[in-house]
């Protein structure tokens, strides 16, 4: 499993998911984004997606073995 965790804005976010078009815009490129990392609770999540041109301060990739 591979996990992608970026700072935006001052706050730490899980990245989802890219895509090149959303069904609520023309504009293209855009990343789903998490500021709730917190696996166990994925229901609760509050997903955000932002355009893909916004800046990171840093992106991190990880991958963990799975079980």
């Amino acid at each position: 499993m591979t996990v992608t965790v970026a700072k935006m804005n001052g706050k730490i976010v899980e990245v989802i998911r890219v895509a090149e078009t959303v069904a609520f815009s023309t504009q293209k490129n855009w990343v789903l984004v998490t500021t709730d990392v917190d696996r166990h609770n994925r229901a609760k999540r509050d997903f955000k997606w932002v355009p893909a041109n916004t800046r990171f301060e840093w992106v991190r990739t990880f991958n963990f073995p799975v079980a």
